[in-house]
């Protein structure tokens, strides 16, 4: 698993910074790579290093990027230009870099995944849907591996919207991203970091056994602005991290990726929550090796 790395630009903007990616990619390739597609092959070269699996049976492996937004950027510069140059001189560059599934087909050529692949968009919930399909994907055997990853990416209008949808400011701040994680069957291997022990959706988070450890809680992108009851629940849980700052629709895999992390060092589980639309929730629970009872 990894994820890119982030650095701030300002006190209400997260970006991530993919200068790393050559060591993955040759230069050449990337001429006209967009930003949001270099945030994905960068944490999916990284997540492809750490398994140690180097080019073996790269046709067994599915791919399933997960993201909320796509690749916004790309795609208001399509309409810009759009808009100024009418449809036949519409610039084909930021239309095929526009497309949800670009960084998936980057991915799926730059690193020679040729087994099923999927671009999953279910908003605040997509990350949850990846893993709950890569996990149909193993169990009827579609993929003896497969890379899930998150990527979503910062835009002046996202960054405008989310810092006026308050006066007072009490709305969190945008962030950008991603995380991925070369998932198994369980005993299919040692995984070098843990488990995802359990991920589901469903409109009762309260039914959900969050007494094992930590709780990530992240609200919902599209509606930070209402505290749900949920999460003013939350609020007065010892052992609970409620996200304000780089809130995206795919920030969870972010949180995971923390989880694993903290798990590794506690030895406990860890659950990440995420408030989605229309009163539904996405839990993940993470487990360090050897930390399952």
């Amino acid at each position: 698993m990894a994820q890119t790395g982030s650095t701030s630009c300002s006190a209400e903007t997260l970006l991530a910074d993919t200068s790393d990616l050559t060591r993955y990619v040759p230069k050449s390739k990337l001429r006209r790579v967009d930003h949001y597609s270099r945030m994905a092959l960068l944490a999916a070269g990284r997540a492809i290093e750490n398994t140690g699996q180097g080019e073996a049976a790269k046709g067994e492996v599915g791919l399933i990027v997960a993201t909320g937004y796509g690749a916004l950027n790309s795609t208001f510069s399509f309409l810009d230009s759009y808009i100024e140059k009418g449809d036949r001189l519409a610039a084909p560059t930021f239309f095929s870099g526009s497309v949800h599934n670009a960084a998936a087909a980057y991915i799926s050529i730059c690193y020679g995944i040729t087994g099923p692949c999927l671009t999953v968009s279910q908003f605040d919930l997509s990350f949850v849907s990846a893993l709950i399909t890569a996990g149909s994907w193993l169990e009827t055997g579609k993929a003896r591996a497969v890379l899930v990853g998150t990527v979503d990416e910062w835009s002046e209008v996202t960054g405008y919207c989310m810092e006026s949808c308050s006066v007072d400011g009490s709305c969190g701040t945008f962030g950008e991203g991603a995380a991925f994680f070369w998932v198994t069957r369980d005993g299919a291997s040692n995984p070098k970091f843990g488990f995802f022990e359990q991920f589901s959706m469903g409109r009762d988070p309260g039914a959900w056994n969050m007494d094992q450890g930590p709780v990530f809680f992240s609200p919902s992108s599209t509606h930070t602005c209402r505290d749900s009851d949920y999460k003013k629940t939350l609020s007065n849980r010892t052992g609970t991290f409620i996200r304000t700052k780089g809130i995206s629709p795919t920030d969870m895999g972010a949180d995971a990726l923390v989880a694993f992390a903290q798990s590794r060092k506690k030895g406990e589980k860890i659950c990440c929550i995420k408030q989605g639309q229309d009163g539904m929730f996405g839990q993940v629970v993470v487990a360090a090796t050897g930390a399952l009872g």
